[in-house]
């Protein structure tokens, strides 16, 4: 089985998303930036990552056997480029919205941009709306997959749409300018006069919270409008099955930012529950207009308290809405056929790479025709994983041969010396039983033993040498590797700063609800 390293923008129920945890055939890594990215520590687990604790790509990319690289947003695609260079693995990267905008970026972004398109392999933006803004800023269209965020149509059952007389009217999303809710807000309150049991629940949070309090305040709206923090999953869908109607008043914010196509959107319809949005950046492609919902123009008060109005008037077409909407959402956005669709969109790019990696090239310079032809080249070595040449090999092995006959050669010469002075020994013990020779004797086996020693000295002496330029080679060797380990530290440094950069531009509060 492959294993993706998936890096995301944090770890919490937002962004523990299927897309990296349930890929069918896919193996993952959830990777963040740091451990401060690592929001809800109950989903922490053996496969959450950090990159930043990454310090050689290539032995942590061996070590995990990893196959392909997925970033969730435009940016941390740029940070993972040096990754990618460095491991020659594929790299696709997620849009989900405002990173296919100018929408509050850096300076450089639109570069650094262009710079992702050319070199990482392929792009997933959530709709034809930010894949068209893709292709209209250089991106090659056929790097470009559009894969939609999918339901579990399992966790959201269909039911009909209520038939009593409550009015309760529901939105979902983070508390920012793009999801409109103080145009909803607004909306709504022109509705209350006429609807005076309705009741209006926004669930989120963000940096708009103390905003839309005031705007409630503001507007008089009292007990019919409620505004809930961050709930758990079950309590959101909860919600979400006591609604009347949902609505998602989505806009192009100040700044250009953008939405995709709202999942709470597609939540809302495959459970059955009526929902009115906008004619905004991918809505379209979820909802046709009077067919399985309504749509409005965006930033709109008055078009959508009309539709609001229309909408809690004539109960009686809900259900002509939500079985419609139910079967756009089984047809197109079913999460099993998704990610399905994302697994073999993954297949096209790991099975070329396999035969790329082999050949040492990316799977853009491959050609099925010549690398049939073409004769593989020599294996690894496996310490150091450089390429070794026969000439280089044979060399090796008749240095290795020569030092193993000098060691032969002082093994017995040690062994010599220790046989003759043995010998010496005995002759002694004999001449003391001839006294008049022992002077004669004793000055020949002195000789003799001066004569070892010299010997014994020159072949020390000749070891020592050997030693020696054994060592200035080890130390080339060392300060060799030494060198390239500061360079490693250096680009590590360089690719640290980036990433620093990155972080204080990302943030941590994009994505999810």
């Amino acid at each position: 089985m492959h294993t993706v390293m998936h890096l995301n923008l944090r770890v919490d129920p937002t962004q523990y998303i299927s897309q990296i945890r349930e890929v069918p055939d896919y193996d993952y890594i959830h990777m963040v930036r740091q451990p401060k990215y690592m929001i809800d520590l109950s989903l922490l687990n053996e496969k959450v990552h950090y990159l930043n604790e990454v310090f050689s790509p290539k032995e942590y990319v061996k070590r995990n056997n990893i196959s392909l690289l997925h970033a969730h947003h435009g940016q941390l695609g740029m940070l993972l480029l040096p990754f990618k260079e460095e491991t020659n693995l594929p790299l696709v990267t997620s849009i989900r919205g405002r990173d296919a905008t100018l929408a509050n970026q850096p300076i450089g972004y639109l570069e650094n941009m262009k710079l992702l398109f050319d070199r990482g392999e392929c792009f997933f933006p959530v709709c034809q709306y930010l894949a068209d803004r893709l292709i209209a800023w250089g991106c090659p269209s056929e790097k470009i997959r559009v894969l939609y965020g999918g339901v579990d149509l399992n966790e959201f059952k269909y039911r009909a749409p209520h038939k009593g007389d409550s009015q309760n009217i529901l939105s979902i999303g983070r508390l920012v300018e793009k999801k409109g809710h103080h145009i909803l807000m607004q909306a709504f309150q022109k509705i209350r006069g006429e609807f005076p049991n309705a009741t209006l629940t926004i669930i989120g949070r963000g940096e708009l919270e103390e905003y839309l309090i005031s705007l409630a305040n503001q507007l008089n709206l009292g007990d019919s409008f409620r505004l809930l923090n961050h709930l758990p999953k079950d309590q959101v869908r909860e919600q979400m099955t006591n609604a009347d109607i949902f609505c998602a008043a989505s806009l192009e914010a100040a700044d250009g930012d953008v939405e995709g196509i709202p999942n709470t959107l597609k939540e809302a319809m495959a459970i059955g529950v009526p929902v009115i949005s906008t004619n905004h950046a991918g809505i379209p492609e979820l909802i046709t207009n009077n067919k399985e919902g309504v749509l409005v123009q965006e930033n709109n008060v008055d078009e959508l308290a009309y539709a609001l109005e229309f909408m809690l008037t004539n109960r009686e077409i809900w259900e002509t809405y939500t079985v419609a909407a139910r079967q756009k959402v089984e047809q197109n956005f079913n999460l099993a056929q998704q990610l399905q669709q994302q697994a073999e969109f993954y297949d096209e790019l790991v099975a070329p790479y396999k035969v790329g990696k082999r050949y040492l090239v990316t799977p853009r310079q491959i050609d099925k025709k010549i690398l049939k032809e073409t004769p593989q080249p020599q294996r690894q070595g496996k310490d150091d994983g450089e390429t070794i040449a026969p000439r280089k090999k044979v060399e090796l092995a008749k240095k290795a041969l020569i030092y193993m006959q000098q060691l032969q050669q002082l093994q017995e010469l040690s062994q010599l010396k220790q046989l003759k002075q043995l010998q010496q020994l005995q002759q002694l013990q004999q001449l003391k039983q001839f006294p008049q020779l022992q002077q004669q004797t004793e000055d020949k086996v002195k000789d003799e033993l001066i004569a070892s020693n010299k010997n014994e000295k020159k072949a020390k002496v000749q070891q020592r040498a050997m030693d020696h330029d054994e060592k200035i080679a080890s130390r080339k060797k060392e300060k060799k590797a030494q060198k390239a380990e500061k360079v490693k530290k250096a680009l590590y440094k360089i690719q640290k700063f980036q990433q620093r950069a990155i972080d204080e531009q990302l943030g941590g509060d994009h994505g999810g609800l």
